[in-house]
């Protein structure tokens, strides 16, 4: 029986999933080690979320992270540049 991973490849979603995963009762470790065996992770992803270990500042009630916030605007930014 082939065995189905969830992709996570974007720092968005790992997030989301990883808060999901605290909420639920799981503690930072504990969350970790559930994504990492039963994900896919994106290089970005891991170098991001885990090799900087950003995963153990993050909880369940947090809201967007800093450098999500920065990367929304940085997009908004550009999209507004391109219509003029």
């Amino acid at each position: 029986m082939e065995e189905i991973l969830v992709e996570i490849f974007d720092r968005f979603k790992f997030d989301h999933f990883f808060k999901i995963l605290l909420k639920n009762g799981f503690d930072n470790d504990e969350a970790l080690n559930f994504i990492l065996n039963n994900c896919k992770l994106s290089t970005l992803v891991y170098q991001e979320r885990i090799e900087n270990e950003f995963y153990k500042r993050m909880s369940a009630n947090d809201k967007l992270s800093d450098d999500l916030m920065k990367l929304i605007s940085e997009i908004k930014i550009e999209i507004i540049s391109k219509l003029n």
